[in-house]
């Protein structure tokens, strides 16, 4: 029936292939000539981003499998269980359409808010000219270390139907380019999610979920020469551990949650050279947290409210 035609030329036109994959659960491991590259997420067996796309054109290649096409072409590939229509009525849902008849093309504003043209970033400062975030950094302890690692950074963002509000957050930027950001009341990232790496020593590696942590570090261990890797989030765990592997000795300070003590067994199953170092901020979520507390002592930690063994560290 005509009501139930699926418009793939709206489909084809319509899909953010790169914004697909990324609520799929595959973000880009590094950007080269104007192509993002994946780890495929067709074969089990890849070791190295070999899953590429070319933003501009909509269109993807695995060169493992020498093959490649359009966001449709992905779709059958992706669910080669389902037959074609199914697989790309499973497309629509994922990407957001209304299903069957002609699919209108969304604007790219509407569909991520932290993406361009929603955001314009103005400028970057040296961190130290802006009060309220020199005093977000002081709260979270690490101003001191802050200032080679991190910028001040002004942006605007629009949300579709409001106003452009200009904003400002400490900020450092990741292996994509993308600035992720943090003030007193956000965490976001601006541009394409992805890990930042700190070259240091090529035999040893730090590994940290996020930057506060790593600056806690760098507090506690100024003299440290070790490569760092600030994984910006879990999901980047599998080419992390990839990545890992260039070094002897791997360093692991991932939070006493869930998700970081997954991330930590993983680690130490795949490297032989990793070693868990959480132990330094036992009693405290997470490295921050610890040295937060160190600065406002009457301030209790999420384990210590669970009940979780205390261990203090003298400074």
């Amino acid at each position: 029936m005509e009501e139930n035609r699926i418009d793939l030329k709206s489909l084809k036109e319509g899909t953010d292939l790169v914004l697909l994959l990324s609520k799929l659960g595959f973000e880009p491991i590094k950007r080269s000539g104007g192509e993002l590259f994946y780890l495929s997420m067709l074969r089990d067996n890849d070791t190295s981003p070999s899953f590429c796309v070319n933003e501009k054109l909509g269109i993807w290649y695995d060169h493992g499998l020498a093959k490649g096409g359009t966001v449709v072409d992905f779709a059958l590939a992706y669910w080669p269980g389902l037959d074609f229509r199914q697989a790309m009525e499973k497309l629509i849902s994922h990407a957001g359409g209304s299903g069957l008849g002609p699919l209108a093309a969304r604007p790219r504003q509407a569909e991520l808010p932290m993406r361009h043209p929603s955001y314009l970033i103005r400028e970057t400062r040296p961190i130290g000219t802006k009060a309220a975030i020199s005093d977000f950094l002081s709260g979270r302890g690490i101003l001191k270390v802050a200032p080679p690692y991190l910028r001040e950074v002004y942006y605007s963002v629009k949300k579709e139907g409001e106003k452009r509000m200009e904003l400002f957050a400490a900020g450092w930027q990741n292996g994509l380019g993308g600035w992720e950001v943090r003030s007193k009341n956000f965490k976001g990232c601006l541009g394409k999610k992805s890990m930042s790496f700190i070259s240091g020593s090529g035999s040893s590696l730090a590994v940290f979920e996020g930057m506060m942590d790593f600056l806690s570090w760098k507090l506690d261990y100024p003299q440290a020469t070790s490569s760092a890797l600030i994984l910006n989030s879990v999901a980047f765990l599998k080419p992390a551990i990839l990545m890992a592997g260039d070094y002897h000795s791997v360093e692991l300070y991932f939070d006493h949650d869930l998700s970081g003590r997954k991330a930590s067994g993983e680690f130490l199953k795949s490297h032989s050279g990793a070693v868990d170092r959480s132990e330094i901020y036992r009693g405290y979520n997470d490295y921050n947290e610890m040295t937060q507390h160190s600065i406002s002592p009457g301030k209790q930690s999420i384990t210590q409210k669970e009940n979780l063994p205390f261990k203090s560290k003298t400074r």
